[in-house]
Order: C-alpha cells, then sequence, then structure tokens
C-alpha cells in the first residue's frame, strides 16, 4: 500500500469516530467507544479542572433585620470589605475604653445606627468584651470618638 491510501484510510477512521463521537451512535466495537473506554480508564483526578472564584459556591447567611424578616448576603464579600482589627490593637483599644463611665448607649447608636437601640448596645459590649471581633471600621470610628472625647478614658 503507498502513503497516500494509508493517509486516506486514516482521515476516514478519524472522521467516522468525531462524527459518531458528535452523533451519540458509538458502538461497542468501534473506535469512538475503545477511545472513550482507554480515557475514562486513564483519567486522573488532577485532570479535572479547578474552580475558580466565580465557580465556587457562594457562601450566603442570613442577616436580619429591624422588624423582623431578613434576608441573605455573601459572607466572603463581607469578610474582604470588613476587615478585622490584630488582636494586639482591639486590646489596646479595648484597656483604654473606660466602659463605667462611658454613655454605651449613646456610642453604640453612633456606631451601628442601622440596629435596635437594645441590639446596638449588645454588639459594642460583645466587641468591647472581646466576645465579637473588632473590625477596621468600628476601630477607626472608636479612636475617633476616643480623640473627640466623646468616649471615656481609663
Amino acid at each position: 500500500m503507498n502513503q497516500d491510501r494509508i493517509s486516506a484510510i486514516i482521515n476516514e477512521e478519524i472522521d467516522k469516530v468525531i462524527t459518531e463521537d458528535f452523533m451519540g451512535e458509538s458502538h461497542k466495537n468501534d473506535v469512538a467507544h475503545l477511545i472513550k473506554h482507554y480515557l475514562n480508564k486513564h483519567k486522573k483526578h488532577n485532570d479535572e479542572p479547578k474552580e475558580t472564584l466565580h465557580d465556587k459556591k457562594k457562601n450566603k447567611k442570613l442577616r436580619k433585620r429591624r422588624g423582623g424578616g431578613g434576608d441573605y448576603y455573601d459572607y466572603d464579600e463581607y469578610e474582604r470589605s470588613n476587615g478585622k482589627v490584630s488582636g494586639g490593637d482591639a486590646s489596646s483599644i479595648r484597656t483604654t475604653v473606660d466602659t463605667e463611665k462611658t454613655n454605651i448607649a449613646a456610642v453604640a447608636r453612633e456606631l451601628f445606627p442601622d440596629h435596635t437601640e437594645e441590639g446596638a448596645q449588645s454588639q459594642l459590649r460583645k466587641v468591647l468584651n472581646g466576645e465579637r471581633p473588632m473590625t477596621k471600621k468600628i476601630a477607626a470610628k472608636i479612636e475617633k470618638m476616643i480623640s473627640a472625647g466623646q468616649i471615656a478614658v481609663k
């Protein structure tokens, strides 16, 4: 057989495999089935595509609203936009604030305007006691209020 004849046979078989593969008319003993079987048998888990940032399932959490009800938000996006203060900085702020002489309710209303009065006071108390992490935004507001004399210092 000459080289052109062999190339023609190979091209016909490849066209047949591609056509049968896309048309779904594969039979058990044809080349397409054998190729699929070989690829599935030797497929590695590392060949699977990795999850990208857009493919990752969003971490949704429920946020309760004033007056009842609530909505869901992306917790990962919240974590990126509200960075936490380092432990040392947060503890230095906590130790400088004199909670006995400070009107915590008034300060809490300014720091957490979206909360109810009781909820804002509870949130601030937990942040100052270290039960909740202190965000950079809240730390900046507290430091600003300390320098303005709105929060008593020990």
